[in-house]
């Protein structure tokens, strides 16, 4: 039996208009999450090279992972922070392991695609600890698009704000338990420790925009209407 729908409090979604992200509790089970696991180690696993990452766009995703990111549960959560017309975009499966270990830098995720608003779910696989890279986030840096630098560090991320430029900011660690997920806006700051424990830990993040909201990134050629 799947966990209950959940709703968005008006706390929570000041919370998550001040912040930037909200993480939402148990949304799924620990038997949905290993099913997840174990189905994207089996399709991408060897797909991934050194960035851990592998991506689907909406009309190519295999169907369990379509349904996770279409979940009516993730749909509850995600219509009072995006608004009644919500669009599914892309989704990615993201390991660390043993070889697969190295810190992702500090970024938005809107230096990748540009455009309008985008919003992603980070969906704990397993559980999610400083330890095994767990992710690390800034508070209120979603009222702002930074300038990035290119860095070619064969990892596969490459558009990166410098460490020494965020010397004074407010540092959140967002440890997760399995079938958490973390909403968070495409101008967020977010990076993640290094892997440690010499163990796999698994993420799978699905993105998201708002249809009402007019958008000039082309990075996506389809998209599907969830509300």
């Amino acid at each position: 039996m799947p966990p209950a729908v959940q709703t968005v409090s008006e706390t929570e979604k000041a919370f998550f208009e001040k912040n930037g992200y909200l993480i939402v509790r148990a949304v799924f089970t620990s038997a949905e999450m290993a099913e997840c696991k174990q189905a994207a180690r089996e399709t991408i696993e060897q797909k991934t090279g050194p960035s851990g990452v592998y991506v689907w766009w909406c009309d190519e995703i295999p169907p369990l992972f379509e349904r996770i990111s279409c979940d009516p549960r993730l749909v509850a959560i995600l219509n009072p922070l995006l608004g009644p017309e919500i669009e599914f975009l892309s989704a990615k499966p993201v390991h660390k392991s043993a070889a697969i270990t190295f810190a992702s830098p500090w970024h938005q995720d809107r230096a990748y695609w540009g455009g309008a608003p985008k919003y992603s779910i980070w969906i704990a696989l397993e559980e999610a600890t400083e330890e095994n890279g767990c992710l690390r986030v800034i508070p209120g840096s979603h009222r702002e698009f930074l300038g990035h630098a290119n860095v070619s560090d064969h990892n596969g991320f490459n558009n990166r704000v410098r460490e020494e430029e965020l010397k004074d900011a407010h540092v959140v660690d967002a440890p997760m338990h399995i079938g958490d997920i973390l909403v968070f806006h495409d101008c967020l700051l977010h990076s993640s420790y290094p892997n440690r424990s010499g163990q796999d830990r698994w993420c799978f993040i699905p993105t998201y925009r708002n249809a009402a909201v007019p958008d000039v990134s082309t990075t996506w050629k389809t998209s599907r209407q969830l509300t």
